[in-house]
């Protein structure tokens, strides 16, 4: 699928039929500018966010959690600041983020958890665990896992939106399937 959205791209391209935002689209998370960001879809753009916040862990601990509550917040941030700075990389602006929210804070000093202890850690968690996860939250962890999956790949690894929809609805059916398998063992097997 990707190949054939690239070929499409390039043909649109070499006819001029093609809009500012379908060129961002087939671009990959790790070159993209923030410009590119800005242009997407407002359906997209979440997706690209959970994508790249995945990558961000790579090198990290499995036990990584999807912090849906911090992501979804980060994404309207993004692109006011990608607004004011159209040329910047989103990628390092995600990774700007991320720093400043690993950096200690008084909540963390005085003992008080910051993440939700249901926050999915989708390397660790259940194929039961997943179907249990709110409707909205399991296509957000399966963008993130992807991109999680992409640690040590070439830098132009490319987050495909259609397959990556399509993949959802068939997880869960699996994962009804197997409810004792890793939810990681299941998404491996389509990456």
């Amino acid at each position: 699928m990707k190949i054939k959205v690239m070929m499409a791209v390039l043909a649109a391209l070499s006819t001029g039929m093609v809009t500012q935002q379908a060129v961002a689209e087939s671009q990959t998370p790790e070159k993209m500018t923030c410009k590119e960001f800005v242009a997407l879809d407002d359906a997209i753009k979440p997706k690209v966010v959970y994508w790249a916040e995945g990558l961000n862990k790579k090198g990290k601990p499995v036990d990584s959690v999807v912090d849906v509550d911090e992501t979804d917040k980060l994404v309207p941030v993004l692109v006011t600041e990608c607004k004011d700075e159209p040329k910047q990389s989103l990628m390092k602006k995600i990774k700007e983020h991320a720093a400043q929210k690993s950096a200690p804070t008084v909540a963390a000093a005085s003992g008080v958890a910051q993440k939700p202890a249901a926050a999915p850690k989708p390397v660790k968690m259940t194929c039961k665990e997943f179907v249990a996860l709110d409707d909205a939250v399991k296509p957000k962890v399966v963008y993130w896992a992807e991109g999680f999956s992409k640690k040590g790949k070439p830098v132009d690894s490319m987050v495909d939106i259609d397959e990556t929809d399509k993949l959802v609805p068939v997880l869960v059916t699996e994962c009804k399937e197997t409810p004792k398998l890793t939810f990681w063992q299941k998404i491996k097997k389509h990456f």
